[in-house]
């Protein structure tokens, strides 16, 4: 039976893909040990764009984006849908998309949902660079919470 995890963003190291945009894997099968829903955190500074970089793309599943911080666009085939905090965006297969935050003098951060750790290209950067997906989950952490409890 595999063991459940509790993931703490704070204690999850960002994974710096330039000067504007980190990106925080927070759940995925390496980390949880078994096949699981891909979480991602993205953190776009104010001004920047992921297009500039080329992190603009498209997959073949579906992929969503909830909004926890700022206000921003969602650019979905060139249309930008502008978005805030607590929005959900539901991004069929085959949709070009990109996040831009040029309009903003604040961060924008959203989670993403895919149904599979792979199709987040940063997680192969993150392979790259780390020789694993996620670095710095904290599993004293959860020792520390439960030890509060009692």
């Amino acid at each position: 039976m595999a063991k459940w995890k509790l993931v703490n963003s704070e204690n999850v190291k960002p994974f710096v893909c330039d000067d504007v945009y980190s990106s925080k894997m927070l759940t995925g099968d390496e980390m949880a040990g078994q096949p699981v829903i891909n979480i991602n955190e993205g953190t776009l500074k104010p001004g920047g764009t992921t297009m500039g970089d080329g992190r603009g793309g498209v997959h073949e599943e579906t992929e969503i984006y909830y909004i926890i911080e700022g206000e921003g666009f969602v650019v979905l085939d060139d249309v930008p849908v502008p978005v805030k905090a607590e929005d959900i965006i539901v991004i069929p297969g085959g949709v070009y998309h990109w996040i831009d935050n040029r309009s903003s003098d604040k961060p924008f951060r959203l989670f993403t949902f895919w149904p599979k750790q792979e199709q987040n290209g940063v997680y192969f950067e993150r392979l790259k660079a780390w020789g694993t997906s996620v670095r710095n989950v904290d599993d004293a952490y959860t020792e520390k919470r439960l030890k509060q409890k009692k």
